[in-house]
């Protein structure tokens, strides 16, 4: 049996046509049919119900876009709903999408895109599985015309609330359920990012969708391996936009209407004469179609059948009559019961029409899956039975079921998806809080996966990834449900299992990857994988559960990797971790909300008496508590999370400097991660521009102790910020005594002495003589020496007196809001 879907590709191109047939031909579910011009298509879409088409836009006589609205306007053998997919030059794609909205098109191909022919194909039929209700969606964009046109294109399929902030966005997350969001990576104060952090915090299931910058790959890369779910590029695309199509419209019913077969029918009864001549009429008609045509008595037994019958069963007409039609229902639990039930609601006139999917039995006992359409023959205001039509869908099913295994499972690696991870934990977690027996969670990530990806390329890493998949799936038992839910990472559902059992069952997962060799050429490599449990006990919530095991896992690979660590309240490890991603959160929280501040510490020049510069101090304001550095800064960078404060510090302070001319010169502390965050120097480089502020204006600060770990990586940086015009600090100079020898190495233009030896030097003669020996080494060097910690005068007289350029300390002030630095002023 032809299981296919028939398919029209229109193309005068030969190349065109052998490219998106190979693509379509894999999927192995369309019959393709060729067409070389307009009028060759149009002789074929009147003899054919096509499902799909594909066509060039330049096809001869009539464009692609003229034979669209010849084929909306029902004028073909197709329905006037099928999808319909254009081909476009990639200089020409943006204005075929905007002209494809006026004509129908469901989609806009670029031909140097044809890869993604069947992606576009596939999600024409995904809305049709049952597996939710219509959506609800969240489009968080500053730009007023492009939230309008998002709404033009989801408003048929989902129904989406709008705002254009980070912080009225978390709002609305936090009062509405949604099942996705989308995110415009160029919010106001770059809160794109802390909020979709933020949103993965509090709601780790909700998808999250990110607007990038047309072919900016790299804000594309950084929002998707953080946690966003995708991306779309602005300008968009809108097949891209909708990510599941329409599904194929099914084709029209070219039948005679029902009522009209039930007037005749009655109009038969009152003469013998116009009976046998309409019957004849009819006769002919319903024996050319493909679509059986039947009628039922009051008892459901069959008393009329056209030709088509005998097609679609193999049974005669003769066979047929008489027999109930339950006879021919192939028999299914359900799905057999409710078709029995639903006949009897039309007999009974519970109701008047129905339409019901059911598979029936052919003359070699194999079932067809079939769409009956019934419609009550009324007579004296009683059913006199029943008019049905029915077409073969089995082709229809057969796609669907391949289209639903494409929807819930990984393409990669054949096991079930995140979507269907989801659905699980929230069935698992039902059944646990009505009572059940308890289930677990193991969140499972490979290490140094990365290596292998960095080295051998993905292709290698994917193949990593089948072999890691197939031995986890020989691992799990039956009940048990594994899925993929990210790059490296897999999940597993251990139905009715004990914390104890499922620990076991991590170890012994653990052992069988470590003991596992992945061998490329001469190259030979081991992974291991650390996991993190958590039980679905029915005093949480799905995402909770998930929340658990994923702080479990983070814990595992701070304990040395490939282990298995399980989420604990308390456990001293969990709490700590737990600790650390709730700063993170906050901080977030802090950013979407602007509850980040700086305040700035006058930098006393001792030779002029005068500002030399203002260093910026990082606070947060959460609920009007202001927290100091010490409090939140050790637990971010334990959480790996201390990149997101240095590019909100640097962006803040930037601005700050361009808007307040007192703050002729600033100096910024840069976090120990920042020589190895790609993306600082090209914000330092755009916020610069952006508010136009001179780069001598800024001085950057990193660590004595962050500098050394990465000497070259830092030499490197101090490089490319002179470029930019700005200035470069070792801070807390001093603390570690291989720094002199390296001292030479940083082209730094200042070093600013540790507070440590400065507090005590007025009576610590010790520390005195290490203070003067840094700066003597930094004047050799031409470099200029700052002294922290002056927090008295006698102190600021030494270094007065010992030849240090700065001093900085609380006897000259303290750290200052923005608004009183007009009013500072010191009288050493």
């Amino acid at each position: 049996m032809n299981s296919q879907l028939p398919l029209l590709l229109i193309s005068a191109d030969a190349e065109t046509r052998t490219k998106l047939k190979n693509y379509i031909n894999k999927l192995q579910l369309f019959d393709v049919d060729v067409a070389f011009d307009s009028n060759d298509a149009i002789d074929k879409l009147r003899q054919n119900p096509y499902q799909f088409i594909i066509s060039d836009i330049n096809i001869g006589d009539v464009d692609a876009w003229c034979l669209s609205s010849l084929i909306r306007s029902d004028i073909y053998k197709c329905d006037k709903k099928t999808p319909i997919v254009l081909l476009a030059d990639t200089h020409s794609e943006r204005i075929a999408e905007a002209t494809a909205k006026s004509f129908g098109i469901n989609s806009v191909l670029a031909k140097s895109d044809s890869a993604r022919v069947n992606e576009i194909l596939a999600d024409a039929f995904s809305t049709s599985l049952p597996l939710k209700d219509r959506l609800n969606g969240l489009t968080i964009i500053s730009q007023e015309d492009t939230t309008q046109d998002f709404q033009a294109i989801l408003k048929e399929r989902f129904y989406v609330d709008t705002t254009d902030s980070a912080k009225s966005g978390l709002s609305l997350i936090r009062q509405k359920d949604f099942d996705f969001v989308i995110i415009d990576s160029e919010l106001e104060n770059e809160a794109a990012m802390p909020l979709m952090q933020t949103i993965r915090y509090e709601v780790p299931s909700l998808p999250i969708v990110v607007l990038v910058p047309r072919n900016d790959f790299d804000c594309a890369e950084h929002f998707v391996l953080n946690g966003a779910s995708d991306f779309i590029y602005n300008p968009f695309n809108a097949s891209r936009v909708l990510n599941i199509c329409e599904r194929a419209a099914r084709r029209n019913d070219f039948m005679i209407s029902n009522k009209q077969f039930t007037g005749k029918v009655d109009q038969l009864e009152k003469s013998e004469r116009k009976f046998k001549a309409l019957s004849n009429e009819h006769t002919q008609l319903l024996g050319q179609l493909s679509s059986v045509v039947m009628e039922l008595d009051e008892t459901g037994h069959i008393r009329f059948l056209n030709n088509a019958w005998k097609t679609l069963t193999g049974f005669t007409i003769a066979q047929s009559l008489g027999r109930n039609i339950m006879e021919f229902i192939d028999n299914d639990e359900f799905g057999t019961a409710k078709f029995s039930a639903q006949l009897n609601n039309l007999l009974m006139q519970t109701t008047s029409s129905s339409t019901e999917e059911v598979r029936v039995l052919n003359a070699q006992g194999k079932s067809v899956w079939v769409e009956i359409k019934f419609h009550q023959l009324i007579k004296n205001k009683k059913v006199r039975g029943l008019a049905a039509t029915i077409d073969n869908i089995d082709d229809r099913k057969i796609a669907e079921d391949k289209l639903q295994h494409l929807a819930l499972h990984d393409t990669l690696t054949g096991l079930h998806n995140r979507y269907f991870f989801d659905t699980e934990l929230n069935r698992l977690t039902l059944l646990a809080s009505r009572g059940r027996t308890a289930h677990c969670l193991l969140y499972i990530d490979l290490d140094h996966f990365k290596i292998i990806n960095d080295t051998e390329g993905h292709q290698m890493g994917d193949l990593v990834l089948k072999e890691v998949a197939q031995l986890l799936s020989k691992r799990v038992r039956q009940s048990d449900i594994l899925c993929r839910v990210g790059g490296d990472e897999f999940v597993i559902l251990l139905a009715e299992t004990h914390l104890d059992q499922a620990m076991n069952i991590g170890q012994s997962i653990c052992n069988q990857i470590a003991n596992a060799h992945f061998q490329f050429g001469n190259n030979s490599y081991k992974i291991s994988a650390s996991i993190g449990a958590s039980e679905i006990d029915g005093n949480a919530t799905a995402p909770e559960y998930l929340r658990r095991a994923d702080i479990a896992l983070y814990v595992a690979k701070n304990k040395g990797r490939n282990r298995t660590h399980c989420y604990s309240e308390t456990d001293t490890d969990t709490k700590q971790q737990h600790d650390n991603m709730q700063w993170a959160h906050r901080l977030q929280e802090a950013v979407v909300n602007d509850g980040i501040i700086l305040h700035f510490q006058p930098i006393w020049d001792l030779k002029n008496d005068e500002v030399a510069y203002y260093e910026a101090l990082v606070r947060l304001n959460l609920n009007g508590q202001i927290i100091y550095p010490n409090e939140f800064i050790p637990a971010l960078e334990r959480a790996e999370d201390i990149n997101m404060l240095d590019h909100q510090v640097v962006h803040q302070a930037i601005k700050l400097v361009s808007q307040h001319p007192e703050l002729h010169k600033v100096a910024i502390n840069l976090s120990a991660q920042a020589f190895s965050d790609e993306r600082l120097l090209p914000l330092i480089q755009e916020k610069l521009n952006l508010h136009n502020v001179d780069g001598a204006k800024i001085i950057f600060e990193l660590t004595e102790s962050a500098s050394l770990t990465n000497v070259s990586g830092t030499r490197r940086m101090i490089e490319k910020l002179k470029l930019l015009g700005c200035q470069f600090s070792i801070d807390d100079f001093g603390t570690g005594f291989s720094t002199f020898a390296y001292l030479k190495e940083l082209p730094a233009n200042s070093v600013k002495i540790d507070g440590s030896f400065v507090k005590d030097m007025a009576t610590n003669s010790v520390d005195r003589s290490l203070v003067l020996a840094i700066i003597s080494v930094a004047n050799t060097l031409g470099k200029v020496c700052v002294a922290e910690f002056v927090e008295d005068k006698l102190t600021f007289d030494e270094l007065r007196k010992s030849g240090a350029d700065f001093a900085q300390g609380f006897y000259i002030s303290k750290p200052l809001p923005i608004d009183q630095i007009k009013d500072f002023s010191f009288n050493p």
